[in-house]
């Protein structure tokens, strides 16, 4: 079962190294978050801005040849009566496999008293998964599942809900990415069927914006995602916040990964996010890390112009 690539990696080691955690390849797991909540459910599409535009770019292990690349666009916008409406697009290539998702999303937001509100979302998804096998070198000529295929394509739809509470500058979110099961071409092969597919998951996160008198602040978030037949995951982050324009913090997720996190919004609405991951179990300690940059407009961000005393001590 076992091939090897032109990355001269075994490539049925990478496949389990990724499916370690499914979503690493299905659903990867992104910074952008912190910066875009609305990038990890439809619950958050149109709530904090009246529209918001995202790009990122997330290369991982650096330093090992065939290293994971994603890069994604998120958007969102708010509409009248209490509705918003938006869509992502992704990219993911890991060696030779390829993922492309495509999301249109939908929220509606319900006022349920003062500073409390319901938001409801739903998103319809597309997934098409590649594997190139025109480097492979089969270790088993007979493989039923590879042998004669230079390249294995699949496509999927399928539907995700998500359920958001908020209060004041807190926000608790349920959200299910994925709430069907895709039968695909692995299904029968005990191998490959939860590495390559996509399997039902859900996840859950909290927000919490300190936000006292002065210049400083600071944003609490944590993360939890479980994946159908897969190890759970968490992600806890705490960045300060310096006059809605400059943001650091430390990120932590679970396999001992730390991530360290900055930002800036020096232009009304542009934001510049940078976050570094690295693990030292992570390949051995040889991958040199995770680099994840997001720029992005969002419309309607309140900015409070410097003064003069601000720059005379």
């Amino acid at each position: 079962m076992i091939w090897m690539g032109k990355t001269g990696i075994p490539v049925l080691i990478l496949l389990i190294f990724l499916a370690g955690s499914v979503q690493a390849q299905q659903l990867p797991i992104m910074d952008q978050y912190l910066v875009s909540p609305s990038s990890i459910s439809p619950a958050f599409v149109g709530k904090s801005s009246p529209l918001e535009v995202f790009l990122t770019s997330r290369i991982e292990w650096t330093n090992i040849t065939g290293h994971p690349f994603i890069g994604s666009m998120n958007v969102a916008a708010a509409l009248p009566k209490n509705m918003g409406l938006g869509g992502n697009i992704m990219y993911n290539v890991a060696g030779p496999l390829e993922n492309i998702t495509i999301n249109l999303n939908y929220a509606y937001h319900l006022k349920l008293a003062t500073d409390h509100m319901l938001s409801f979302g739903i998103n319809g998804a597309y997934y098409q998964n590649i594997l190139d096998l025109s480097d492979a070198v089969l270790a088993d000529p007979n493989d039923p599942v590879l042998a004669g295929r230079a390249t294995i394509s699949e496509s999927y739809f399928n539907v995700g809900l998500g359920l958001l509470y908020s209060w004041r500058t807190l926000d608790f979110c349920v959200t299910f990415p994925l709430l069907f099961n895709n039968k695909t071409f692995y299904n029968n092969d005990k191998v490959y069927s939860h590495v390559l597919t996509l399997d039902q998951n859900f996840l859950v996160y909290m927000g919490y914006l300190l936000k006292p008198k002065g210049d400083w602040g600071a944003h609490f978030s944590f993360l939890y995602r479980q994946t159908q037949y897969t190890p759970w995951s968490f992600d806890i982050a705490v960045r300060a916040i310096y006059k809605e324009m400059i943001t650091f913090g430390l990120l932590y997720r679970k396999n001992n990964i730390i991530g360290i996190t900055g930002g800036l919004s020096v232009v009304k609405g542009l934001i510049f996010n940078y976050t570094y991951e690295y693990s030292p179990s992570a390949m051995m300690g040889k991958s040199s890390g995770t680099h994840e940059i997001t720029v992005g407009y969002k419309m309607g961000i309140k900015r409070v112009k410097p003064s003069m005393k601000d720059y005379i001590k």
